[in-house]
């Protein structure tokens, strides 16, 4: 099997119109399959590795004649579809450093750019993008290290480079289709635009690339994939982010990487771009998906943290932290231009902390801590909203769950002082819910929304 599975032996491996290109996603099961067999004993034996690729290599050199020849469009089309399957499933069972760089050694730089040109050829048929995205998002993957090249390897930076012109071209050409009807718009469109924000967060978090890098050598392709990102983002609306489940599910965690490790690019956003980042965070934190408004609680976290420490540090402004303080000044003007965004997000957690039923509240508790340094005229403000929004009887043992909320909790964010608050908003969420919980009538749950 492992040195005969052409469409010969396996008809399905075949470009044969009799099978559907849907059958054509049993070939990744197949690959993983044939290639978890083949690592038993692969080793760090480059010749048996080549040999195992052969009817790949013959089948993209038939591509590359092809597309040089232009004709028998439809069955290039078909032959890169089932390639980019194939490839995702070995690339899938490649868990080891060795077995990894060996496949792409063999797909760099030969074979890469057929891939992209295929991507930028058939860019509205997701039939043929969608398989090639998804072979880019798996090659991203650094699964059990196994992209962390040796120090004289660039191909963690080549690799890279490729992912970002194929987001780039996607990502453009996309955005040329215009319009798309309800039922069109996620399988032609944005299916593809998740995709292509995994293999982003995949990069960014997979710990393979000094993205510093970039800037210093004036390489453009980082600046390149966050701007497509930016496009790609402008053109879906709030309500899709997290209608469909794998958009918001990639989106959200890659703004979590972008707040965590790339600051300066989010202050440096069009104020409308960053006031659309944090309305999408906003509605995010009240999904009922976990993961979701996670990534939210952590990504708002990153974001208030950094406009905290901007302010705890104005005055002391060494010229050595100019350009950082300069972001953080921008930042800083924006959100006093638009108060009402995170006083909207501090109702909003204080509701699903004395409101709902929440599951993350660790992750709740961490912007929370802050929003309320950064605001606490506001925080008074909805602290005496729900206190006087209960009968008089609850009212006073509602202030001392209040006053118990912050007591021991300092003007600072150091771990000691946010695990101390993590600690109070526990105690305080049980004992507000027993003080509700007691006879008497309460307003619905959503009392705090007269102040969003």
């Amino acid at each position: 099997m492992l040195k005969n599975h052409t469409s010969e032996h396996f008809p399905f491996l075949g470009i044969s119109e009799c099978y559907s290109l849907t059958d054509f996603r049993c070939r990744t099961t197949f690959y993983t399959a044939l290639t978890r067999l083949l690592m038993v004993d692969l080793g760090e034996d480059e010749d048996e590795f080549e040999n195992f690729m052969l009817p790949l290599t013959v089948s993209f050199e038939t591509v590359l004649q092809i597309f040089n020849n232009n004709f028998k469009q439809e069955d290039v089309k078909r032959m890169l579809i089932g390639l980019a399957r194939d490839l995702r499933g070995i690339a899938f069972a490649l868990n080891t450093k060795t077995s990894y760089t060996m496949l792409f050694d063999w797909m760099y730089p030969t074979y890469l750019p057929v891939l992209q040109r295929a991507v930028e050829q058939w860019y509205g048929e997701p039939a043929c993008t969608t398989p090639i995205l998804k072979l880019m998002a798996e090659l991203m993957q650094n699964r059990s290290q196994r992209l962390n090249f040796d120090v004289s390897s660039p191909n963690g930076i080549l690799l890279f480079r490729e992912a970002s012109k194929m987001i780039c071209t996607y990502g453009n050409q996309i955005l040329s289709l215009g319009s798309l009807s309800k039922d069109q718009i996620y399988p032609m469109k944005l299916k593809g635009i998740s995709i292509c924000y995994s293999a982003l967060k995949s990069a960014l978090c997979g710990n393979y690339v000094s993205f510093g890098v970039f800037k210093l050598y004036g390489d453009n392709h980082f600046d390149n994939v966050l701007q497509a990102f930016v496009k790609m983002l402008l053109s879906v609306s709030h309500c899709d982010l997290l209608q469909y489940r794998k958009l918001s599910q990639s989106y959200y965690p890659l703004l979590e990487c972008l707040t965590q490790d790339h600051m300066s690019f989010i202050t440096n956003l069009e104020p409308p771009v960053f006031l659309y980042v944090l309305t999408s965070i906003s509605e995010g934190l009240t999904t009922l998906d976990t993961v979701v408004s996670s990534s939210c609680c952590t990504s708002l976290d990153y974001i208030v943290t950094y406009l905290f420490k901007h302010i705890a540090k104005e005055g002391k402004k060494p010229l050595r932290c100019r350009e950082a303080t300069q972001a953080g000044q921008r930042l800083l003007h924006l959100m006093q231009q638009n108060p009402d965004v995170l006083q909207q997000m501090m109702s909003v957690l204080m509701n699903t902390i004395v409101f709902e039923d929440c599951r993350n509240q660790w992750s709740v508790s961490r912007p929370l801590l802050v929003l309320i340094l950064l605001n606490e005229k506001y925080f008074s403000e909805l602290q005496a909203s729900l206190i006087n929004s209960q009968p008089l009887p609850k009212r006073e043992v509602l202030a001392q769950c209040f006053r118990s909320l912050m007591e021991g909790v300092e003007q600072n964010l150091s771990v000691k002082n946010r695990d101390r608050f993590t600690q109070n908003l526990s105690v305080f969420r049980r004992d507000v819910a027993e003080a509700l919980r007691c006879d008497g009538s309460t307003e619905p749950p959503g009392s705090l929304d007269m102040m969003s």
